[in-house]
């Protein structure tokens, strides 16, 4: 299964087009079980920034930990690459997403509370939710509005 096919699979219509649209120029990670590809993590970064611009597991896959799985792989690249803050975002009514997240200490932050450069970086006009954990020496503080 290609990239663009696995995303199609995973997301909503809506996430879907983004995903895609952002696709070529995002680091992709691949979540597989037995050789089959189930999910993917789409990152990006900016200056000492790592984020999870999409996550998506298949369906039939989900609630068996790959998306922590991916969060964690996700974490360790921004790690090898000295990013000191890894980002993401969702929306309240996503309760399996704020509940994974916030098992892996994720810091919770409403939207309107951080600036705009992170909003711009997740792509999160529709999210009303940023996730934010500590990687390094800096602070989730850092996001939020001054």
């Amino acid at each position: 299964m290609d990239i663009e096919e696995l995303i199609s699979k995973s997301l909503s219509t809506f996430d879907k087009y983004y995903a895609l649209k952002n696709v070529n120029c995002s680091k992709v990670l691949i979540a597989k079980v037995n050789g089959k590809e189930v999910g993917f993590a789409e990152l990006k970064r900016r200056k000492n920034i790592g984020a999870i611009f999409y996550l998506g597991v298949l369906p039939e896959y989900r609630g068996k930990g790959i998306g922590k799985d991916l969060v964690r792989k996700a974490e360790e690249y921004f790690k090898a690459k000295g990013l000191s803050l890894v980002v993401a975002s969702t929306r309240s009514w996503n309760i399996a997403a704020v509940k994974m997240f916030s098992s892996l200490n994720y810091k919770i932050i409403k939207k309107e509370r951080v600036q705009k450069f992170i909003i711009e970086l997740l792509d999160a006009t529709e999210d009303d939710l940023i996730l934010c954990k500590e990687l390094g020496h800096s602070s989730c503080d850092e996001i939020k509005k001054k």
